[in-house]
């Protein structure tokens, strides 16, 4: 009885690839807008709650912001931001303590979700 082997050589390949993308990445640095900003607060009655009013009288121009906010600060740190900061802001339920605010210029990145804020002055304060 004869036996025949037959060998299936093993296959041989060789892969090489290669790629390249231009990535940019950058940053913009919005300048500390210059505003005039005024508030009071008022106690409503024996309520125990106060009539509290911002008003953003003017925003100086930051170059390349697209927007300015208003951020306020409630005395147990909730934070609010009113688009566009002219709006001011109003509460008539405003809680006792320190409230802070300050004016934010800011760029919305085109294509994105992504916003740019500029650095924030040292926030004024208003105590109900």
């Amino acid at each position: 009885m004869s036996l025949l082997l037959v060998g299936v050589p093993a296959a041989h390949a060789a892969f090489t690839a290669s790629t390249s993308s231009g990535f940019t990445a950058g940053a913009l640095r919005l300048a500390t807008p210059s505003s005039s900003t005024t508030a009071s607060c008022s106690q409503i009655g024996s309520s125990g709650k106060y009539r509290l009013s911002i008003t953003v009288n003017s925003v100086g121009t930051v170059p390349r912001a697209t927007a300015y906010v208003l951020v306020v600060t409630d005395p147990t740190g909730v934070i609010y931001t009113i688009n566009p900061a002219t709006n001011g802001y109003s509460s008539q339920t405003a809680g006792a303590g320190t409230w802070t605010y300050f004016v934010q210029a800011q760029y919305q990145v085109s294509g994105t979700t992504n916003v740019w804020k500029s650095r924030t002055a040292s926030p004024a304060s208003v105590t109900c």
